[in-house]
């Protein structure tokens, strides 16, 4: 059944709690609540600031998909942005050149359950993903969204899509804020661990949707709210892998940091190090043994035929 719009509160408002923050730092502010919601795209300025609404907010743990999702956080948080260019930019997104399009589908209705899953799995086989899927690249989710596109560019659309690496952007927190006016960002950030050598070990990574952003400018700290597909509320309870949850923003802070991380080759034993700027990521939901250091987002934008 066709989503007929939802109501999204992509601001979210309180402070951080329960997490550790950087020596010299203070908890920042939650972003503001927007009732109805309200999107906002200022990016002008010391400050800025970008909320998007009715972004859905899927969940990756399900059933029918290959080890039941544990790794499709990345086509998940890329059928949210998708989504999004769907419904509010009317971008037409197939699976084959004569299939239903995307928003035919409404994720938060029952009765489309399987048909989101459906979609999801695609995504992860476009992104590269297997029988017996590992996980899935910032490049393999790039390509799975050409794939769905393809119709759409042959007939006229302009479609965009890129990386962002904190690597390559200083004001990274900004470069999320403008690249977010146009789509929902598809973000990545790794889980490390300290090692005694004082360098950072990769072990694992995840990927979300980011809904809003607001920051200063040259502060090295930006606000974030986002959508997880691994967390709910229903996360851990009967049937949760069957059915779809409610809508939950994540509110997380960000700060720009210099590390040096150490990987090791598992054919040669070549023990590699490399200095990286990442922004380290903070909120309520992400404590525990490592540390998670964003890394890059995707970026996504369309415009209609022309004439």
């Amino acid at each position: 059944m066709k989503r007929q719009g939802i109501a999204v509160l992509a601001g979210v408002a309180a402070v951080i709690a329960g997490t550790v923050l950087p020596a010299g730092t203070a908890a920042a502010d939650g972003l503001p609540l927007q009732a109805p919601c309200t999107e906002q795209k200022d990016v002008t300025g010391p400050q800025f600031a970008v909320n998007l609404c009715d972004v859905i907010d899927a969940d990756q743990f399900r059933t029918n998909l290959a080890n039941e999702g544990n790794v499709h956080c990345g086509p998940t948080s890329l059928y949210n942005a998708m989504y999004y260019l769907g419904e509010h930019k009317g971008l037409p997104m197939r699976v084959t050149p004569n299939g239903q399009l995307m928003t035919e589908y409404d994720p938060h209705d029952p009765a489309d359950y399987d048909e989101a899953t459906a979609w999801i799995g695609w995504l992860g086989f476009k992104a590269g993903m297997g029988p017996n899927p590992k996980s899935s690249t910032a490049k393999g989710n790039r390509l799975a969204f050409d794939a769905a596109t393809v119709g759409a560019k042959e007939s006229g659309w302009t479609v965009n899509r890129g990386e962002a690496r904190t690597d390559d952007f200083p004001e990274f927190g900004l470069e999320i804020a403008k690249r977010l006016r146009q789509a929902p960002l598809q973000l990545w950030y790794g889980r490390y661990v300290l090692n005694a050598d004082n360098t950072h070990t990769r072990t694992g990574g995840h990927a979300v949707t980011v809904v809003a952003a607001k920051g200063d400018v040259a502060s090295g700290k930006v606000e974030l709210a986002l959508h997880d597909p691994a967390r709910s509320d229903d996360h851990g309870t009967p049937g949760y892998k069957d059915t779809q949850s409610d809508i939950r923003d994540e509110t997380v802070t960000l700060y720009k940091v210099n590390i040096r991380t150490k990987s090791v080759d598992e054919e040669t034993g070549v023990v590699t190090t490399a200095q990286h700027t990442f922004w380290r990521l903070f909120g309520e939901s992400y404590t525990g043994t490592t540390l998670q250091y964003v890394e890059a987002f995707n970026w996504f934008e369309t415009a209609p035929p022309v004439g």
